[in-house]
């Protein structure tokens, strides 16, 4: 595979991975300031579950980085 198509998935598997930790943090850091009626996520464990492909997808993005 090209090495430009390579970067792009491990960078897109990053983005996924912390699109869903911004999520899930979102809500918990803007209750701390006193801001009211914010949000929750719909599925914590759809977002789990997606910070886990992201980093998956990642990884292995980089590990073909690596070895060339």
């Amino acid at each position: 595979m090209p090495e430009l198509l390579i970067e792009f998935i491990a960078l897109t598997g990053a983005a996924l991975a912390g699109a869903n930790i911004v999520a899930l943090a979102r809500p918990v850091i803007l209750k701390r300031r006193g801001i009211k009626n914010v949000q929750e996520v719909g599925s914590k464990s759809r977002c789990y579950l997606n910070i886990a492909a992201g980093v998956a997808v990642m990884v292995w993005g980089l590990v073909t980085i690596v070895r060339g």
